[in-house]
């Protein structure tokens, strides 16, 4: 290109602005403090079970690509939260990390792509997860139980 040619700083500068908007347009995520040691805690776990709304994990589950996430999903019939349309879903810790990369990504999206279709499910599942993720401490025998989150809200009720 003759532009090139001219003028070598015009070509600097166009490489660092196509720089610069692949970084601002790119997968980057704003994720939040303490993610990557999220991360890390979440590896170490044998397994883990989380109970929520059946729509919720289907919105939220990874669909395809990068992330993908094995876990064991079964409907919550029986118990105070039986019939209620919660699933029990289980998963081991590296499959909970895939989870927590998709639910990142998609919660906290880089200011310039502007919210996905799931934000808003995918930052209350991470927001319900980080806490118990970062409370979680080597287990100390076998009988240690595993950890478990449950998402149920609920709007009380007043008389």
């Amino acid at each position: 290109m003759k532009i090139f040619q001219r003028s070598p700083w015009r070509a600097q500068a166009l490489v660092g602005t196509l720089a610069a908007a692949a970084v601002l347009t790119g997968c980057a995520t704003q994720s939040p403090p303490g993610h990557d040691d999220r991360l890390s805690k979440a590896a170490g776990l044998a397994r883990i079970t989380l109970v929520c709304a059946k729509d919720l994990w289907e919105e939220t589950k990874p669909k395809s690509g990068f992330n993908t996430v094995k876990a064991t999903v079964s409907n919550v019939s029986s118990g105070p939260r039986g019939n209620r349309g919660l699933v029990r879903v289980t998963m081991t810790g590296t499959n909970l990390v895939a989870y927590l990369k998709e639910l990142d990504e998609n919660a906290h999206p880089f200011v310039a792509n502007g919210d996905r279709e799931n934000t808003a499910s995918s930052r209350r599942v991470y927001d319900a997860l980080a806490p118990k993720i970062d409370k979680i401490k080597a287990a100390r025998s076998e009988s240690d139980p595993e950890p478990s989150v449950i998402i149920d809200d609920t709007i009380p009720d007043k008389h």
